[in-house]
């Protein structure tokens, strides 16, 4: 390090180790990489006037185009590239895959080998998930918490330094869109029990608005909620429509609400692949949850059985519609946003999911009535007007999402743009919408509900210990 030579010293950070303090006496420049523990490096950032810099991992697009360089370095003619572009986009398609299993990691997803101990490592963590390490993921996810450096969350939860709102801060998401799937099924299944929704919602640190936006589709399970939300929802009707009850509006208390809910798998990569709902799996008062982030146009939904208010029938019945033409779907769509406009794109998408999933979904999709319903936060500006479907195809424009070779194939693709999406946008005319904010006093009426269904499952967790030694003395007896 002597003489005129300069230069930078980069430390990596990890396990026991921190930056040497005599650093302090280099007149080099020095990068410390580190986790966000500061512990690691506080103090020396401290003394030596240390400036951050937050590098997330790497996105998909940027792996891609190393993925694109690296194939492309050793080719060396355009004749050699066409020639073997088909092996690059198979090669990519497998990378592609390892990414949705185990996160954009280059280190995980290039080798095969590595690629297959990660995701084993991925699966064991997954699977060792406790009820204890739940309540720690909703602090994570919901509360102030922001890292935990003890080594078991890392190969499910990253750490990403994100700007909301102009707010610039760390956050954690689900490493991958397989784990994140997992994480969202197996919080579902425990928020829908009333004992676990009651502890979120009582947890220190946790906001329940947020817990309510992420999965508060699943307040529509109790029935003191969802007859508090009817008599809080308005109509956003269509520009000089009337106004127009909901359906839950006109049925008995006992059938407005979802008294069972089920994890449906629309995603590839899981357990749930290649499980459809057809006529006799789909039923009323279920709610749906969708096992991916970010499902489209609603976080869940379920069916609510009642004549249309017209007195007549929903769709053209038929024999295969016969059971569901007084069927009427209710999405669930909890917002923070004062809106929440769609484009004709989500709603294509939300309709080709819904056909992977539901077997009879072309009949099904014209035979009954359609609400959606925003359930807002307290804080949130209400939604006054019907929410917008935009129609982004047009017959001169095409997708830039699309990737087209030739001319020829780029006008069909783009035809069929359109068909798709003036299909989406002619179904969207057809769901009736609703808004609803969630205020102090349905906040309570939940955390009430929670209580009382906690109550009820302790009462229930006696009586079954009472059988069982009833049987027991029994068994000894004879």
């Amino acid at each position: 390090m002597g003489g005129e030579m300069d230069g930078y010293i980069i430390f990596d950070v990890s396990g026991a180790f921190v930056p040497y303090s005599q650093f302090l006496l280099c007149r080099w420049g020095c990068i410390v990489l580190s986790s966000p523990n500061t512990k690691k490096f506080a103090e020396w950032a401290k003394q030596n006037s240390a400036l951050p810099i937050y590098i997330n991992c790497y996105s998909r697009r940027e792996i891609m185009a190393f993925h694109a360089f690296q194939e492309r370095s050793v080719l060396r003619t355009d004749e050699e590239y066409v020639g073997a572009r088909e092996q690059i986009e198979s090669r990519w398609t497998e990378i592609r895959r390892r990414i949705r299993e185990v996160g954009p990691l280059p280190r995980y997803i290039f080798d095969k080998e590595v690629f297959d101990n990660r995701r084993e490592e991925v699966k064991k963590a997954l699977e060792g998930i406790t009820k204890i390490d739940m309540e720690r993921y909703v602090e994570i996810f919901f509360g102030g918490k922001q890292w935990i450096e003890d080594g078991t969350t890392h190969k499910i939860i990253r750490l990403v330094w994100s700007s909301i709102d102009g707010y610039k801060s760390c956050r954690n998401y689900p490493a991958s869109a397989v784990i994140a799937r997992e994480l969202i099924s197996r919080v579902a299944r425990y928020f829908a029990g009333a004992s676990f929704l009651l502890k979120m919602l009582r947890m220190p640190g946790v906001d329940g608005a947020a817990v309510l936006e992420k999965i508060g589709v699943c307040a529509f399970m109790y029935r003191s909620v969802v007859d508090e939300l009817v008599g809080k929802m308005k109509h956003l009707p269509r520009t000089g429509g009337a106004a127009r009850r909901s359906v839950l509006a006109r049925v008995n208390a006992a059938d407005r609400y979802a008294q069972d809910h089920r994890i449906v798998g629309f995603g590839s990569g899981t357990r749930q692949q290649g499980a459809k709902l057809d006529r006799n799996s789909l039923r009323p008062r279920v709610l749906y949850i969708p096992d991916i982030p970010n499902f489209p146009v609603v976080d869940g939904f379920y069916f609510v059985e009642a004549p249309p208010e017209d007195g007549g029938v929903a769709g053209g019945g038929g024999a295969g519609g016969v059971r569901w033409r007084n069927w009427t779907f209710v999405g669930v769509q909890v917002t923070k946003a004062g809106k929440h406009d769609t484009d004709c794109g989500a709603v294509a998408s939300f309709m080709r999911r819904m056909e992977q999933c539901i077997v009879d979904w072309e009949q099904l999709k014209g035979q009954i009535s359609w609400e959606i319903i925003y359930v807002q936060s307290r804080d949130s500006i209400a939604i006054t007007r019907r929410q917008v479907c935009k129609m982004l195809a047009t017959e001169d424009g095409q997708s830039d999402k699309r990737v087209l070779t030739d001319e020829g194939r780029r006008r069909e693709e783009r035809a069929q743009l359109l068909r798709e999406h003036q299909s989406a946008l002619a179904f969207w005319e057809t769901v009736e919408q609703y808004q609803v904010k969630l205020d102090s006093e349905l906040l309570t009426i939940i955390s009430r509900a929670a209580e009382i269904g906690e109550r009820v499952l302790v009462e229930r967790a006696g009586i079954a210990v009472k059988v069982r030694r009833k049987a027991g003395g029994k068994q000894k007896c004879s």
